[in-house]
């Protein structure tokens, strides 16, 4: 390894592949249309490139070693490449850039926008130039240049926000990291795939058979169904089946996720059944509910399904948190002492950033979100609420997902909702709902989030002994690199091919989403929802005595986590997957033992990789025949 663990060119090579990252998923997305490459937390683009960089790394260490990347220079570049994945698509910019235009693109007199909401909203939050907003969605006409003045004005607006949201983040992620990494020991499944690939030459990963089969699989199938898109006499592979239950008010999937399979191996036992029974069992709970005609009519964004059963997992999401934060206490006692002087404060000899920057850094970065939100028009003590619970489904999500591996997965309830239901929209009036409505960019269908990436690569950063400084640098870098990179291919694609040309979901659907439930409240004015609560409380009952029983009883086999993501429509499609991996890694672990165990990793870490190098590839293919619409797997 070298003396110069992290290298100015590694710090280059991480900052290119992140401003392709940005670019490049808006153009997939806008144009191709094809596999989705950064939309969950399985961030497809850095596995697809750092599978590259390690194999042609692999090949300079044999024969130009001299110039081969280190160990450390690829975690570093691997680190900017999952924080640019949390950000281009469903993480900000494909919300961000669609309702700061499409406020007032798709305001008519027939749905009364500008006289429910519109006019109530600060003119500095949205796009209010006409032709700007047009020619956005429909093409710029020619002759014409691309109107950049009132967009920097208004992102310029949004920036404050947007950088101490994701500062906040990575601050809340290095106070937890000691408590979650060294304390707790969690599992970070996401991260063994790119460690793996990262540490070819000791693993002999490249030389394993397991690794190669795994990667066929998913690899097989995918060009398969590739072919098939352009030739429909070429047979295709269905991995997903729906079965109508309870009455045709349900149907339940069948989906094969060869990631998740993965994924899902690496988790311990009890938490990967239990994400699949308590989907199961949530399945049957709102079967009966169905049937019996127990539920609400009103709209719930993000868990339009099951919104009731969404508010039991919120209560449980909630026990789960603060519950975290209470054993994390010792922890947070050390920053505090550090951060305020008492204590010596040496943590910038093993974290990214010093223990003191990261505790009053967390704090202006709260106060410049809570600052912006009253701007805007949300009132100081909802504006506090929100910040409460939005951070807490961050924390919770994150957790999740360094402890479960479910790499696809969003809030049960989102925080705006949250909030409305606890206030009451007759409390909160048109001012205060406009403003949570624009709080939708930022934190509902958080699918991704840079929060979740810096987890992972703080993780991954044991197995670097020097000083980590650079790579909070290195984070801010990927940051800046990709929301420039997003942003400008986002609007440079907007007004040269038509914005409501690109990503239905994204440009028509995802604009008038948020506002759809903000005029139902407006309309139909409330107080606070004691349904919703009452859910909320029953939900946070059960998982008090889930982590009761975990505690009391070494032989108790349900985890918390579980049943808090039981009712998300994600882990309702990916049960299967899941239950597959827990079955085969319990019927490892029973028959074969540790041994197997440890040679059958490699090819899980298999089916991960060779799907998103079959996705990758493809999207190059379409690239060059120019056909669009070619996903080959859902997730």
């Amino acid at each position: 390894m070298r003396k110069d663990v992290f290298t100015k060119r590694s710090l280059l090579i991480g900052t290119i592949l992140s401003f392709i990252i940005g670019a490049g998923n808006v153009y997939n997305l806008m144009v191709i249309k094809g596999s989705f490459m950064a939309l969950d937390f399985t961030t497809p683009s850095a596995i697809f490139l750092i599978f590259w960089v390690t194999l042609i790394n692999y090949f300079l260490k044999k024969f130009v070693p001299k110039v081969s990347l280190s160990i450390s220079e690829m975690i570093l570049i691997y680190i900017m490449m999952i924080v640019s994945c949390s950000i281009p698509t469903m993480g900000l910019v494909f919300y961000l850039i669609p309702l700061i235009a499409g406020t007032k693109y798709y305001a008519t007199p027939q749905n009364n926008w500008n006289q429910l909401f519109l006019n109530h909203l600060k003119n500095w939050t949205i796009l209010k130039d006409t032709n700007a907003i047009k020619w956005f969605f429909e093409g710029i006409p020619k002759g014409q240049s691309i109107p950049w003045g009132p967009w920097i004005k208004v992102l310029l607006s949004w920036f404050p926000l947007i950088i101490s949201l994701y500062l906040a983040m990575v601050f809340i992620m290095v106070i937890l990291r000691k408590q979650w990494v060294e304390k707790e020991k969690l599992n970070y499944p996401l991260t063994k795939a790119p460690l793996s690939l990262i540490k070819a030459d000791e693993n002999k990963i490249f030389h394993n058979n397991l690794f190669w089969l795994g990667i066929a699989i998913p690899f097989v199938i995918g060009c398969i169904n590739g072919i098939h898109f352009y030739n429909k006499l070429f047979p295709s592979v269905a991995l997903t089946r729906y079965f109508s239950i309870f009455r045709r008010t349900l149907s339940l999937p069948f989906r094969v996720s060869f990631p998740m399979i993965g994924f899902t191996y690496f988790v311990n036992l009890p938490l990967s059944f239990s994400l699949w029974f308590f989907c199961l069992l949530s399945t049957i709970q709102q079967g009966f509910f169905n049937i019996t005609g127990f539920g609400i009519s009103e709209f719930l964004p993000y868990n339009e399904n099951r919104p009731l059963l969404g508010w039991q997992s919120l209560g449980s999401l909630f026990v789960i948190v603060v519950y975290g934060l209470w054993i994390s206490r010792g922890q947070l006692k050390e920053v505090l002492r550090k951060a305020t002087g008492k204590e010596k404060d040496d943590s910038s000899d093993y974290e990214i950033v010093s223990y003191r920057s990261s505790f009053w850094g967390l704090i202006i970065s709260l106060l410049i979100i809570f600052w912006w939100l009253v701007l805007s028009g949300l009132p100081v003590f909802p504006s506090i609420f929100f910040i409460v619970f939005m951070f807490i489904i961050f924390i919770g999500i994150t957790r999740v997902i360094a402890e479960g591996g479910l790499a696809a997965t969003r809030a049960p309830v989102i925080a705006p909702v949250i909030t409305n239901s606890f206030f009451g929209s007759k409390n909160l009036g048109p001012s205060a709902l406009g403003a949570l409505g624009l709080t939708f960019v930022y934190s509902s269908d958080v699918r991704t989030f840079v929060m979740a990436s810096v987890a992972n690569g703080l993780k991954m950063l044991e197995e670097v002994k020097a000083k980590k400084k650079i790579i909070f640098l290195a984070i801010l870098i990927s940051i800046l690199t990709t929301l420039i990179s997003s942003i400008w291919m986002t609007l440079y694609l907007g007004y040269k091919y038509g914005a409501i040309n690109a990503e239905r979901w994204f440009f028509v659907v995802g604009p008038q989403f948020g506002w759809k439930y903000i005029i139902q409240e407006i309309k139909k004015p409330g107080g606070p929802d004691m349904l919703y609560l009452g859910f909320f409380g029953i939900g946070a009952a059960f998982t008090i005595f889930l982590q009761f029983m975990r505690m009391r009883f070494l032989w108790f086999p349900f985890h918390p986590l579980g049943f808090a993501f039981s009712t998300i429509m994600m882990t309702n499609n990916l049960w299967f997957s899941i239950f597959i991996a827990w079955l085969v890694k319990f019927m490892i672990l029973r028959y074969g033992g540790a041994k197997v165990y440890e040679k059958g990793k490699l090819f899980f870490i298999g089916l991960i990789v060779g799907q998103f190098l079959v996705n990758g590839l493809w999207l190059i293919i379409d690239f060059f025949t120019g056909e669009t619409g070619n996903v080959l797997f859902w997730a």
